[in-house]
């Protein structure tokens, strides 16, 4: 009786553990990731030694021996012995009391007989004295058990000790998947998918999957693929089966809709494309060729469905499928589209996933699918709530997945905060809504993003799918002790204080765009540099990388060079622009001063050469250094896009040089200086951001051949002054079609259409469009100027019209941009008969930030 007593009493202890899971009075860290459901640490310790013996109370099995020799590599790299041995005081037992009976009897004794709620992937563990059981209902839940031993070993280091504890732990969702995408950038070795495939294990990750476009080579369409990135049918297989042994389900991807692209700029798969993003719908051609790459690459993987994806279809019924939508609706078009395609996944015996922004924009399509269809329901945002992305399948009764992510789209570094908000309430609000699995997704569209720098993200994403209540106040510490033994959080301090540097509108959100950015005019030309926030910039680098220095790790300590490239990176970023204003400001003096002090002239050209020549070698620093990293990672396919593009900047600055040159030596031989326009040193400090990223239209002739044009040309999308675009909406004017794209100006104040459009920009009007969100409603100063003329339109009021005064061209225009709480809609019309057509637009009073064309008012707390 007493026995029962103190039995049922332990027992409600575990369950009060679940309410505080951490042990204040203890003051510890659980150093695992994910969080176990449930677990309480007991007083004193397991003091680790060498030797402790295994007993295995199970058959052999391969994926155990994995972990247990993982387990014994970790502790001989921290402890210089072996874990496992024969001559020991302690044990470790490993075993599933339903089929073996001396281990149910001891498991009995401890009460660790696991029960049903724990599922096949759940374990219950135990740690006193010198003994350590695992006990589970499958070999799964052995192996995740194993998993949370070698994080706890790991976290051992600085006391050669891990905690008395219980643990009771299963997952939270049955697919707990990552997704990498591999088509728009760097593609990965063997080698690292398979050490990506060793990582997501440690993390109790089960699905694996990659984004594909045209990286498969096939037997019956090679030529889609590129021969320095891709993998072969063979190779897809040889990953699938690598990650069953670590109980990781491999789930094959194929891009069947749209973001066809890549394929159809082969000219051999032209014909099939609908347009230039979207293959066709239309013709039997475009699903022979989707059947044969069904028909090979299924078999290859072992997932229970297949990513047919068919996602953003923005082509559909824009030219052959016209009549087929004008008939069906674009509903119709593409529930016919993804039925079909759902027949010949069906017949290879696996189930069709698609991505499910088509459905959000139609909701009728749900009751249309074919019942065996998945879906996934994406985003990527930190929002407020996710019920627009669940609601239409709550209660629909159907299988989805949730899709939240680390977005690298275009970045140079992940926005963690961003990142975190979203795995987390996407997530949990995923669970109450009935999701059945989670993909984070990694994209890597740009290039300039490396996985390395991903896995803290990674990390929360599995955390969330394992434990989706997890308490992340110690996540860092964990994260730091679990799967690097560090004695310190300093790792992440590094990683976090990198991600001060989003705000900043000098770095604008650390996208690569800053890093590509037009800094050089070209020879006879001017330009300005923003030198807003890069003290700032200079500040948050030397801490991040006081806080790499200090961090102290044992494991992956690769990804060392990966943060710090990073921090390099940023730190060339401030001298680029520190140094072109000084070279120009130097030069811009000896002009002056040449006929009078021709020596002290030679002298300040000497400084501006010794800076371009400083800044040309960081430059080729960090190229050298992105392309050692990019090749550890992955294959040299794309590489070539990033290089090419340090190495224009090389290249214009080693023109600078060769300018520079020719200068010392017109003074050398008594001649007058070239201009700062010829030497690309007609450089000024940017007074405040400019907005460079609009959607655009094609320029539209001019009707009334009028500086101001006063005739409405958004006619058929209500009006100018109503008209919302969309990227890739169209409209017609006198039986044209115009469709609106997303434009980014090479340079940093002014917008030259006469470069965008040089077929077609005299006698024309042209109109751009953004977005505007403010946190109050306000009035701001704004300036605009435009050849010949521009009209400001916001929220459907006209509140500026201007000309170009012909004796100041590029004058910039004052006037009051009123703004609602929100969202506002801002559209320029800019007309133009002749001459250097351009715009500009900014508010020199506001500090903004945006991503693409949706700027953002900052207001400063």
């Amino acid at each position: 009786m007493v026995k029962e007593k103190l039995i049922r009493l332990f027992t409600a202890l575990v369950i009060m553990s679940v309410l505080s899971p951490i042990a204040k009075a203890q003051e510890k860290v659980l150093s695992i990731i994910p969080l176990p459901k449930e677990y309480r640490i007991f007083d004193g310790y397991f003091e680790l030694s060498a030797g402790t013996i295994v007993r295995n109370f199970m058959d052999e099995n391969e994926s155990l021996n994995i972990v247990l020799n993982d387990i014994d590599s970790v502790f001989s790299h921290l402890y210089n012995k072996k874990f496992i041995g024969r001559n020991s005081g302690s044990e470790l037992l490993i075993g599933i009391p339903s089929k073996n009976r001396n281990f149910k009897k001891l498991c009995e004794t401890l009460k660790l007989i696991p029960g049903k709620e724990i599922g096949n992937e759940g374990y219950l563990l135990l740690i006193e004295k010198n003994r350590i059981f695992i006990s589970a209902n499958s070999v799964k839940g052995v192996f995740y058990g194993l998993q949370s031993l070698k994080q706890l070993i790991k976290g051992s280091v600085g006391t050669g000790t891990i905690p008395n504890v219980y643990i009771k732990d299963y997952p939270s969702f049955e697919f707990r998947g990552v997704m990498d995408d591999i088509s728009r950038g760097p593609i990965p070795t063997l080698d690292f998918v398979k050490y990506q495939i060793r990582r997501l294990a440690e993390l109790k990750v089960n699905l694996f999957s990659h984004y594909v476009e045209h990286v498969v080579k096939t037997k019956k369409h090679p030529a889609i693929a590129p021969d320095d990135g891709s993998y072969t049918i063979e190779e897809w297989k040889e990953i699938s089966d690598y990650a069953k042994k670590y109980f990781i389900t491999v789930m094959g991807s194929f891009q069947s809709f749209g973001h066809f692209q890549s394929i159809l700029s082969n000219p051999d798969y032209a014909h099939l494309g609908e347009s230039g993003t979207l293959i066709s719908p239309v013709k039997e051609e475009s699903y022979q060729f989707l059947k044969d790459i069904y028909d090979e690459m299924i078999p290859a993987f072992d997932a229970p469905f297949f990513n047919i994806n068919c996602d953003e279809t923005f082509d559909l019924g824009k030219a052959e499928s016209k009549r087929l939508v004008d008939s069906i609706g674009y509903d119709g078009a593409y529930i016919q589209h993804v039925t079909r395609l759902n027949k010949y996944v069906k017949a290879n015996g696996v189930r069709a996933l698609i991505w499910g922004d088509i459905i959000l924009d139609y909701p009728g399509i749900i009751p249309r699918l074919p019942e065996d269809m998945i879906v996934g329901t994406w985003n990527y945002d930190d929002n407020e709530n996710f019920e627009r992305f669940l609601k239409p399948f709550r209660g629909a009764g159907r299988d989805f997945m949730i899709s939240p992510g680390v977005l690298n789209s275009n970045k140079i570094f992940p926005d963690f905060h961003k990142a975190f908000n979203n795995i987390k309430k996407f997530i949990s609000e995923g669970k109450e809504a009935g999701a059945f699995g989670v993909l984070v997704c990694v994209w890597d569209d740009g290039g300039t993003a490396l996985f390395n720098n991903d896995w803290l993200g990674v990390a929360y994403g599995a955390e969330k799918c394992w434990n989706h209540n997890s308490d992340d106040r110690d996540f860092d510490s964990r994260f730091n002790r679990a799967i690097y033994a560090g004695s310190n959080n300093s790792l992440t301090s590094s990683i976090w204080k990198l991600n001060e540097l989003i705000p900043l509108e000098s770095t604008d959100g650390m996208n690569d765009k800053i890093l590509f950015s037009k800094l050089v005019p070209d020879s006879g030309r001017s330009t300005k540099i923003s030198l807003v926030d890069w003290d700032e910039v200079s500040g948050i680098i030397s801490d991040a990388e006081k806080e790499l220095i200090n961090s102290q790790f044992v494991f992956h300590m690769e990804e060392r060079n990966f943060i710090q490239f990073i921090i390099d990176l940023y730190r060339v970023l401030v001298n680029e622009r520190m140094i072109l204003i000084q070279s120009a400001e130097s030069y811009k003096e000896a002009l002056n001063i040449q006929n009078k002090n021709r020596s002290a002239a030679r002298n300040l050209i000497l400084q501006s050469l010794n800076n371009i020549e400083r800044l040309i070698r960081q430059i080729n620093g960090v190229k050298a250094d992105f392309e050692i990293l990019w090749l550890q990672e992955n294959h040299t396919y794309a590489l070539d896009r990033i290089s090419s593009r340090y190495q224009k900047k090389v290249d214009d600055y080693n023109d600078i040089k060769s300018r520079l040159k020719a200068a010392l030596k017109n003074i050398d031989s008594s001649l007058p200086l070239p201009s700062a326009e010829s030497t690309r040193l007609s450089i000024t400090k940017l007074p405040g951001k400019y907005f460079r990223e609009w959607l655009m239209v094609n320029p539209i002739i001019n009707k009334d051949n009028s500086k101001i044009s006063a005739v409405d040309y958004l006619i058929e999308m209500g009006g100018e002054l109503n008209a919302e675009p969309k990227v890739a909406e169209e409209f017609f004017f006198d039986s044209a079609k115009y469709r609106w794209r997303r434009v980014v100006t090479d340079y940093p104040d002014t917008v030259k259409l006469a470069e965008i459009f040089p077929d077609n920009n005299q006698n024309s009007v042209l109109y751009a469009f953004a977005n505007i969100f403010s946190e109050e409603d306000q009035s701001v100063n704004a300036l605009v100027s435009g050849d010949d003329e521009v009209e400001v339109i916001i929220n459907g009021s006209s509140v500026f019209k201007g000309a170009e005064d012909p004796a100041i061209p590029g004058k910039e225009d004052p006037f009051m941009l009123p703004l609602k709480k929100g969202k506002n809609n801002l559209m320029l019309k800019i007309s133009q008969t002749s001459g250097d057509w351009r715009f500009t637009f900014r508010l020199p009073e506001s500090s903004v930030r945006n991503s693409k064309n949706r700027y953002r008012i900052v207001t400063d707390n």
